[in-house]
């Protein structure tokens, strides 16, 4: 399963970089102009409008844009919805559709007139009635799962790709999951607890050497070491546990 890391500053993409992410996601209302810099380095790149964004606009940019693009989405109505992909396709006719409340329905009024087989699942009327629909949906076709970080685990065979933005959670809520272990949160400057910071980063040493990671900049909760510590404690781990390492890093 390949994982996009949606990333929308400068100082996220660096980090990417540096720990040889190959997805990305990047999100038009936030990046604008940027994306096309943003996209250099990675192997897979996808982009979507975002919540709120101008549609003119996003359509202008993705008619140069080479790499995949989502198309501008009505999440509440399946017709209009339908009615923006379509629209999108004048702009850049691979244009990625986005099925929402339910993923079979909404599949059957967009399959008649889309000879593409790549769709984005996004918002469920039923989130408990997600695996059987997930189930439901042809296995010749490709799903990318949007901003559902929690299927990673879950290796759904519905689903070739996802995104998630969880992996900033180190600067955004000064905490990280580690995988196989437990959760870090990290303190103001030399607060931390440095004990389970070396625990994690005693695991972990090929990936902190491959970020050039000093644990103490944890401990002293740096911005930059914040924002790698979920790559190198959980999503780097993970995946080489999961067996997809090589789809989601260099």
């Amino acid at each position: 399963m390949k994982f996009y890391f949606n990333a929308n500053t400068k100082s996220q993409v660096s980090a990417l970089r540096r720990i040889g992410a190959k997805n990305i996601m990047l999100t038009h209302k936030f990046v604008g102009e940027r994306a096309t810099r943003y996209a250099n380095g990675f192997d897979n790149i996808m982009i979507g409008p975002g919540f709120g964004a101008d549609k003119g606009k996003y359509h202008s940019f993705i008619g140069d844009w080479e790499f995949e693009a989502l198309q501008y989405d009505d999440p509440k109505n399946v017709i209009n919805n339908y009615k923006n992909w379509k629209e999108g396709t004048e702009y850049k006719e691979d244009i990625i559709p986005i099925l929402h409340q339910n993923y079979p329905q909404a599949l059957s009024v967009f399959k008649p007139n889309n000879p593409g087989k790549r769709y984005a699942l996004g918002k469920l009327e039923n989130r408990a009635a997600e695996d059987i629909q997930l189930r439901q949906l042809p296995t010749s076709y490709s799903f990318h799962g949007l901003a559902k970080g929690r299927w990673t685990k879950n290796r759904n065979e519905a689903v070739d790709s996802i995104d998630s933005s969880t992996w900033t959670s180190g600067v955004r809520g000064r905490k990280t999951d580690v995988w196989k272990g437990q959760q870090i949160l990290f303190g103001e400057k030399g607060k931390s607890n440095s004990s389970m910071i070396q625990l994690a980063c005693q695991k972990n040493l090929i990936h902190l050497s491959r970020a050039g990671l000093d644990p103490k900049d944890l401990v002293n909760g740096e911005p930059t070491a914040l924002l790698l510590a979920p790559l190198v404690l959980y999503y780097m781990p993970m995946f080489e546990s999961l067996g997809c390492y090589l789809e989601n890093f260099k």
